[in-house]
């Protein structure tokens, strides 16, 4: 029932284990742990009753945790044993144990926990990605997460070329928080540049693919399937150079070069 992938969110694999093992020690040991906002989506959406805007790392460490995805850290230990909470003979936890392991009382305590939970109700599009990219402010996301949070149909249309099998075919590198979706952005922004003139040469820095995306948040749907039909024509070209998980392409940066030399090659039709 609860949408832990809505647009705007950044990668579920964004905690490392380290992180994820502390958040479930904090449960354990009774610390306060920040809020989740849930969207409410009730009457809004067909299957889901909540969208996720912030909290999807710890709902994820949550149920990896109950699924035994992970251990607890090695050091683990229980500082203070709660009063009444869990049975007097019962086993307290201790490091490298999974969730499957725990004494029953430890796993009922765990399991009745009570989230601190914010329901957002009646807000727009536009209203839940600025408040994701505000509450993340102190999280740092990366150049493609925050563009992604931007929202639009450029947005979203970066996100369609990430997808493209025929580009996750070519690259060698992993798309580790929304490498693809960089490597996209810059992709389109050169297919629109270059539309428009041949020899135009766009910012592809960060701050440039932010105000590119930003820009064209209200582009139209002539323009849209313009720049993907142009899109997917250069790369059919370019895979033509280029093998599946060519080495030459194991890199962001790499990709990213070797993208710029071909939509310089190729002239737009």
């Amino acid at each position: 029932a609860i949408d832990d992938d809505p647009v705007y969110q950044r990668a579920s694999d964004a905690w490392t284990l380290a992180q994820q093992q502390r958040f479930i020690d904090s449960l354990l040991n009774g610390y306060d742990v920040p809020k989740i906002y849930l969207h409410d989506l009730r009457g809004r959406h067909p299957t889901k009753v909540y969208a996720v805007v912030d909290g999807k790392q710890r709902l994820t460490a949550i149920w990896a945790f109950l699924d035994d995805g992970f251990r607890l850290a090695p050091d683990f230990r229980i500082e203070s044993v709660p009063a009444d909470d869990v049975p007097a003979d019962a086993l307290a936890p201790a490091g490298a144990m999974c969730f499957s392991e725990l004494d029953p009382g430890w796993r009922k305590l765990l399991l009745g926990t009570y989230l601190s939970v914010v329901l957002i109700r009646a807000a727009s599009e536009a209203d839940i990605d600025e408040l994701f990219t505000r509450l993340n402010d102190g999280s740092p996301l990366t150049p493609a997460e925050r563009r992604n949070a931007l929202g639009g149909a450029m947005a979203t249309l970066v996100r369609d070329v990430a997808d493209r099998p025929a580009l996750r075919a070519l690259l060698a590198f992993p798309d580790a928080r929304g490498a693809y979706r960089d490597l996209a952005a810059a992709i389109l922004a050169l297919e629109h540049a270059r539309r428009r003139d041949p020899d135009d040469e766009p910012d592809l820095s960060a701050s440039g693919l932010d105000s590119f995306v930003r820009a064209h948040r209200r582009l139209g749907t002539e323009d849209r399937e313009a720049l993907l039909a142009g899109v997917d024509r250069r790369l059919a070209a370019v895979a033509r150079d280029f093998r599946a998980a060519d080495p030459r392409l194991s890199t962001a940066a790499g990709a990213t070069n070797a993208v710029r030399g071909a939509w310089a090659a190729i002239r737009p039709r």
